[in-house]
C-alpha cells in the first residue's frame, strides 16, 4: 500500500489558510489508495505567526503540506525538511482541496504568494 502524510493548513477548521504563517493548526490526513485512513490535528501554540522552526517541527513525518501561501523562507525550510510546500491557486475548503489532491487535480502555484494578499 502507498501511505501519504498530508497536512492542511487551516485557520478556522474549514478553509484552507490563506497564509502558512496565519495558520492555527495542522489537519494531518494519512492517504493510502485513494482513501483517507487517520486523521490528527496539530495545533499551533499561539496564534501569532510562527517562525520556520515552528512549521518544520509541527509538520514533521508529513510529506507535503496544503496552504493559501507561503513566504520563500519557509517554503525553503519545508522542502529541506523533505515536506513539500503545495500552494493553492484559489481559495478551497480542506475538503475541496483533499478531494482535489486524491483525485490528483488540485491546482496548484509555484509562485511564493498568499491568498491574503499579505
Amino acid at each position: 500500500m502507498n501511505l501519504t502524510r498530508l497536512a492542511i493548513a487551516t485557520f478556522d477548521g474549514i478553509n484552507v489558510c490563506s497564509h502558512l504563517a496565519r495558520s492555527t493548526s495542522y489537519h494531518v490526513l494519512e492517504i493510502g489508495n485513494g482513501a483517507v485512513l487517520s486523521r490528527s490535528v496539530r495545533k499551533r501554540p499561539s496564534e501569532n505567526c510562527g517562525n520556520h522552526a515552528t512549521f518544520v517541527d509541527m509538520l514533521t513525518g508529513c510529506d507535503a503540506v496544503i496552504c493559501g501561501g507561503i513566504g520563500e523562507g519557509a517554503a525553503v525550510s519545508l522542502s529541506a525538511a523533505g515536506i513539500a510546500p503545495l500552494v493553492v491557486a484559489k481559495p478551497l475548503t480542506m475538503e475541496q482541496a483533499l478531494r482535489s489532491w486524491i483525485a490528483g487535480t488540485l491546482s496548484t502555484t509555484d509562485a511564493r504568494v498568499c491568498l491574503c494578499s499579505h
